[in-house]
C-alpha cells in the first residue's frame, strides 16, 4: 500500500532512518484522557492504524485508539480472551480499514524508566510484528514511544503528530466522553449518597448529644433545686434559731430589769457623822460622845430601816 504523507505534520523529537511513528492528534488527545481518567489504576488501550514502506523505511501511522476494558483487573500478564473479544467488538463497530499496530499504557506514579516491567506483557499480547509501545510519562509530561524489536523495547527519539480530519476516532471519542460522564455521574450519585448518609450519622449523633446534653442539664436543675431547698430549709432553721435567741435574751433582759431598778431605787442613809450609809445597812447607835458640844444624855436610838428618816441630836 502506496503511503501519503499528512499534510500538516509536528516533529517531536529527534527521529532515526529505522522507523518513523506518525500519531493522529486525537489519538494522543485520547490517550491522555485515559491517563486523566485513571484515578490511581492502570490503564490500557490498543493502537490502531497501518503500516507503510516510504523510502527503505518502515511507517507506522496511527489513526485510532480503543481502551481494553478490565485491564487493570488482569490476573496474569496474557489478556483473557472476553477481554479480546471485547476490544475486537469496539475496533469493528467504530473503525473501518485499521489494524492493531501496537499498544498505549498509563499507570499513575510510572516513569519511563520503569518500561521494562511491560515487557513481559508486550511478549505475551503483542509479539507478532514490530509492534508500538506508548507510553505517557506523567512526571516528564511527554509522549514516549517504544518499538519492540529482536525481543526488546526500543526507546525511539522522536516521533511526529499529524493533524487531519477523522470522524471516526471523533466519534469514538465523544461516545466514550458520554459514557465516562455518566459513569462520573453514577460516581457523583454514589459520593453524594455517602455524603448523606455521613450527614445524617452526624445529625443522629448530634440528637443523641443533645438528648444525653438534655437530661445531664435536667439532672443539674434538680440539683440546683435541690441545693436551693436545703439552703432554704437552712436558713429557715438559722432564722428560728436566731428568734429563739433573740426570745431567750429578752427573757433574761425581762428578768435583769427589776434587779437593776431595785437597786436604782435604794436611798442613802445620812449618819450624825456626816457619813451616807446605804440603805438596809444598820445605823450604829448614837452616843453622846459623837455629840460634838452637847451636855444632854440620850437614849440609844434603834436601829433605823430604809424607811427611817434621818436622826438630829439635840443640842
Amino acid at each position: 500500500m502506496q503511503w501519503t504523507r499528512p499534510k500538516s505534520v509536528r516533529q517531536i523529537g529527534g527521529i532515526p532512518g529505522r522507523g518513523r511513528i506518525y500519531i493522529e492528534d486525537y489519538v494522543i488527545r485520547f490517550a491522555r484522557q485515559l491517563a486523566e481518567q485513571s484515578r490511581k489504576e492502570e490503564k490500557a488501550a490498543v493502537l490502531l492504524g497501518n503500516y507503510y514502506m516510504y523510502n527503505g523505511e518502515k511507517i507506522y501511522q496511527i489513526s485510532g485508539i480503543v481502551e481494553i476494558d478490565g485491564f487493570a483487573n488482569r490476573s496474569t500478564p496474557e489478556l483473557t480472551s472476553s477481554v479480546w473479544d471485547n476490544v475486537y467488538s469496539e475496533i469493528k463497530e467504530n473503525f473501518t480499514d485499521l489494524e492493531i499496530i501496537g499498544w498505549f499504557y498509563f499507570e499513575d506514579g510510572f516513569s519511563v524508566n520503569h518500561a521494562s516491567r511491560l515487557l513481559e506483557i508486550h511478549r505475551a499480547n503483542f509479539r507478532k510484528g514490530d509492534k508500538v509501545l506508548f507510553i505517557f510519562d506523567e512526571r516528564e509530561k511527554e509522549d514516549r514511544f517504544f518499538i519492540y524489536r529482536n525481543g526488546q523495547l526500543e526507546q525511539q527519539k522522536g516521533h511526529f503528530i499529524y493533524y487531519e480530519k477523522n470522524p471516526e476516532m471523533l466519534r469514538y471519542m465523544e461516545k466514550e466522553n458520554n459514557r465516562h460522564v455518566h459513569i462520573v455521574e453514577q460516581e457523583d450519585d454514589r459520593v453524594v449518597r455517602n455524603i448523606r448518609g455521613i450527614m445524617r450519622e452526624k445529625e443522629q449523633n448530634r440528637t443523641k448529644f443533645e438528648r444525653r446534653n438534655s437530661h445531664i442539664g435536667h439532672g443539674i436543675i434538680g440539683m440546683v433545686a435541690l441545693i436551693a431547698l436545703l439552703v432554704g430549709v437552712v436558713a429557715i432553721r438559722n432564722q428560728t434559731t436566731l428568734n429563739q435567741m433573740k426570745d431567750q435574751l429578752r427573757a433574761l433582759q425581762t428578768l435583769a430589769q427589776p434587779q437593776r431598778m431595785s437597786e436604782g431605787s435604794r436611798t442613802s442613809v445620812e449618819t450624825q457623822s456626816g457619813g451616807l450609809q446605804k440603805e438596809g445597812t444598820p445605823v450604829p447607835s448614837v452616843t453622846p460622845a459623837a455629840v460634838s458640844g452637847s451636855a444632854a444624855q440620850v437614849s440609844p436610838t434603834p436601829t433605823v430601816t430604809a424607811q427611817a428618816t434621818p436622826v438630829q441630836t439635840t443640842q
